[in-house]
């Protein structure tokens, strides 16, 4: 009966040793291949309810006990009747058995009893929570340290392990059993950690419909708290987790619209922070129309169209309505013109609205043709400008309600599209527009690489990162002013790497190796490579992945640039001596090397930086 799992003990013959296993974190496969045999070959499992999903059981013709509903002395009593009956028990616990499981004291009683147990380990919750962000959790001259702990709550903390003692490390941290405590959780943290620390929050690692939440402490237990998440989730916190936000903050993949799956093919992502910030983005929009009423609104509105002199297509309210134009063609409207009362427009648009920077601009114009009125995407729409625009065709007053523009400040959403600058988050230019709007100032500090000889009102030059509103530049920022980044475009990454490798290695070990030079990994512009190499789908994916332009060059140009180590097989193969810092250099024009090629498992990496001089314009 059974093989050497299930080994008989000597002290009870003919009796099988207790199963504690480690059933992993609810992925079926990520249980070993052990505990799957001792499952298949059990003839009493008793698991731990809800927490382990029933395909982790698989076909067995055990008998099964959920344990949820049962206290200790159930449990053991059910574990040695089977026992003293012969039978190969297993008792499945969720993760891994050693942490936060309990079974220490159902051994103690095995021991009581003198039945003997084995403990098979499992992937834990935390580890598959740091696997689902792909991140490292030590990082070389940064964290070599992992701390596994929980905030205090109806189960005491030992004092000595309280979250303030341990966030003066600023180890890695992975708190389970927390995160219906988060604003305990961050408030106690922030005791020793900076606040702009990056946190992640994943719910139901590696099942279906995992979440995950990202940000710095300073946030997190807002967002957290709109999620809705009080349970099964596990946190991690520290500077390691750093390229959680690479490129995007992760919320649930599974509903993300980019994001393909067997059940839905990804759309192209429109609203990604590269894609908003650049400058062409609003250039792809359709033509602009204009919706009146009546005859008088009719009239008017071939004015307008006359003096614009442009695309413009007219339609009365009443085929709006009842063809749903809007809902058709929205996302594809340059702008829309309203003749009429303003709460008729409001009431027409107010379905459609999302983003101001995807959403077109939105002006209304009373049927006197008085007052012109924006009422929406005023900056990166252009409804001011539009507004403007108008209100000069018919002699009209033009109404601009935007903060920014009543106070004579420059529209720094606009400024920062301009100069493809991207932000760290969305979330981070609206507080720092706020920040602009309430103090009419911002101190700015330009890491190297970036230039700026003339800035815009209210813009102040400081020396040092700690006394800064906001950063600009390519570079990792470890200052509370950090979570306030523009980041510019002017890295050039060069890689090179085997035939057939594998795309997810080389994007791990890219921002791995971005993460190790400070790099933040939205700077990287191009992806840099020998021609021959621009379609290998490892380099490929990461240039998509970095939402990077892919860039390649034949082997003559290559080597036409001077390198301190060539390499005589790489010649041999591909005809030029080296690959990802040369291309790295001719993709940043007339640039510098920051750093030399470095080796990696069977791929190469380099960077360089060509200079960014910011303008004071808010247009391109």
């Amino acid at each position: 009966m059974g093989g050497k799992a299930w080994k008989s003990s000597e002290k009870h013959s003919g009796k099988y040793p207790i199963q504690f296993v480690g059933a992993g974190p609810g992925d079926p496969d990520l249980i070993t291949v052990k505990g799957r045999s001792l499952l298949k070959e059990a003839d009493v499992i008793v698991y731990t309810g809800s927490l382990v999903p029933k395909a982790v059981l698989g076909q067995t013709q055990a008998e099964i006990h959920n344990s949820a509903g049962m206290h200790l002395e159930e449990i053991i009593s059910l574990m040695v009747d089977a026992f003293e009956a012969g039978k190969r028990v297993v008792r499945l616990h969720t993760g891994d058995p050693s942490l936060y499981s309990a079974i220490a004291e159902q051994i103690a009683l095995l021991r009581q009893h003198s039945i003997p147990y084995n403990v098979v380990p499992g992937v834990t919750a935390g580890f598959a929570a740091s696997a689902a962000l792909g991140c490292e959790l030590t990082l070389p001259e940064r964290v070599q340290t992992v701390i596994i702990s929980r905030v205090t709550g109806r189960t005491p903390v030992p004092e000595k392990e309280s979250l303030e003692t341990l966030s003066r490390i600023r180890a890695s941290l992975i708190l389970y059993l927390s995160v219906a405590r988060i604003r305990q959780v961050t408030k106690e943290l922030l005791a020793g950690y900076p606040s702009n620390t990056p946190v992640a929050v994943v719910e139901k690692a590696t099942w279906p419909d995992e979440r995950i939440i990202t940000g710095t402490l300073e946030d997190i237990a807002t967002k957290v708290e709109e999620a809705g998440i009080r349970k099964t989730a596990v946190i991690l916190v520290g500077e390691a987790l750093e390229g959680i936000r690479d490129i995007k903050d992760a919320a649930s993949k599974l509903y993300d619209k980019g994001f393909s799956h067997g059940f839905r093919q990804g759309v192209s992502p429109e609203e990604t922070l590269v894609a908003t910030f650049s400058p062409s983005s609003q250039g792809e929009k359709g033509k602009g129309y204009i919706v009146y009423l009546g005859e008088k609104g009719k009239r008017l509105a071939n004015s307008i169209k006359a003096g614009l002199e442009e695309d413009v297509e007219l339609i009365p309210y009443g085929k709006l309505k009842g063809e749903n134009v809007l809902g058709a063609k929205w996302n594809q409207m340059a702008w829309i013109i309203f003749i009429g009362a303003c709460q008729i427009a409001v009431r027409t648009i107010a379905p459609h609205i999302s983003s101001k920077y995807t959403d077109p601009a939105v002006v209304a114009v009373d049927e006197s043709g008085k007052n012109v009125v924006c009422l929406l995407s005023g900056h990166i729409g252009g409804g001011n400008e539009l507004a403007t625009k108008v209100a000069n065709i018919l002699g009209a007053r033009p109404v601009i309600t935007t903060q920014s523009d009543i106070m004579g400040l420059p529209a720094l959403d606009l400024w920062a599209r301009a100069n493809h600058l991207v932000p760290i988050s969305k979330d981070s230019l609206k507080e720092l527009q706020a920040r602009f709007r309430d103090e009419g100032r911002l101190r700015i500090f330009l890491q190297p690489f970036v230039t700026a000889p003339k800035l815009p009102k209210g813009f102040t030059l400081v020396d040092n990162e700690l006394d800064a509103d906001v950063i600009i530049g390519p570079f990792l920022s470890q200052t509370n002013a950090s979570h306030h980044q523009l980041i510019t475009r002017n890295i050039h990454l060069g890689t090179g790497c085997h035939k057939g490798y594998s795309p997810e290695l080389l994007r791990r070990h890219a921002c791995q190796f971005l993460r190790h030079h400070g790099i933040q990994p939205l700077a990287v512009k191009s992806v840099c490579t020998l021609d021959k190499k621009s379609t290998e789908p490892a380099i490929v994916e990461l240039a998509r992945y970095l939402e990077a332009e892919l860039k390649s060059f034949p082997p003559e140009e290559l080597n036409k640039v001077p390198v301190k180590e060539a390499s005589e097989a790489v010649m041999k193969a591909v005809g030029t001596g080296a690959v990802s810092e040369p291309a790295a250099l001719l993709c940043s024009g007339k640039g510098d090397v920051i750093v030399e090629k470095q080796k990696y498992d069977g791929c190469t990496f380099s960077l360089a930086a060509n200079e960014v001089e910011l303008t004071n314009n808010q247009q391109e």
